[in-house]
């Protein structure tokens, strides 16, 4: 990445009040490798290493970001208790939902959180949709109707059906704290996802990518 990039990526962070990130991406992020230079600091930028495929499971990840967002928010989400009106400004991130509209311009936008995949259609979206859920008790259908007045989305078969077991379990995917106990719908998606890897000759452990957001050299 030359300067005039890192420059750019900067001014879009800082422009749009960007303090805290949620990368859902296979291999390192090339864009956050240094924290300090766009000012995002690791314990505001949460890394969950996915795919898009029809054996991807967020559900597994879906109370831990969700907790993280809610520790990240600013006043104007935590107190968000139902979705912005339609003619709301395109949905850039999370908390860009309550701001300003055209005849009442905000003199003080809230710090966002951005919540971003590679094209922003399917990953992102979904765990965008998963939040929203479990703040505002909607529907999965009310909140994807929601996001797509704003942009394109569109959330894969597989993820379409992790977000109505994650309204069935009730944004609670174990029966217990420990999470050793899978509710039973999440437990039949388990047992559906390891027969999917099973017919394409896979046990499921194969590594995505290096964990890791560290530059490959110094």
């Amino acid at each position: 990445m030359d300067a005039a990039e890192r420059k750019r990526r900067y001014n879009m962070l800082e422009d749009n009040h960007i303090n805290a990130i949620v990368s859902l991406v296979n291999a390192r992020c090339g864009w956050w490798c240094n924290f300090a230079n766009h000012g995002i600091p690791k314990d505001r930028h949460k890394w969950v290493q996915c795919v898009d495929t029809d054996t991807q499971d967020l559900l597994v990840y879906m109370s831990d970001i969700c907790d993280f967002i809610d520790r990240m928010a600013d006043p104007a989400l935590s107190s968000l208790s139902s979705l912005p009106a339609t003619n709301a400004p395109a949905l850039l991130s999370l908390e860009d939902l309550p701001i300003e509209t055209e005849d009442k311009p905000c003199s003080n936008p809230p710090n966002a959180i951005l919540v971003h995949c590679e094209l922003g259609i399917s990953r992102s979206p979904t765990v965008i949709i998963a939040y929203l859920m479990r703040k505002l008790r909607l529907p999965r259908a009310s909140v994807l109707e929601f996001l797509q007045t704003r942009q394109r989305v569109k959330p894969s078969a597989n993820f379409t059906r992790q977000l109505d077991i994650w309204d069935e379990v009730g944004y609670q995917i174990w029966e217990d704290e420990e999470r050793t106990k899978p509710k039973v719908p999440y437990k039949l998606f388990l047992a559906d996802r390891a027969a999917r890897f099973k017919a394409k000759g896979l046990t499921g452990n194969e590594p995505l990518a290096p964990l890791t957001l560290e530059p490959l050299s110094k």
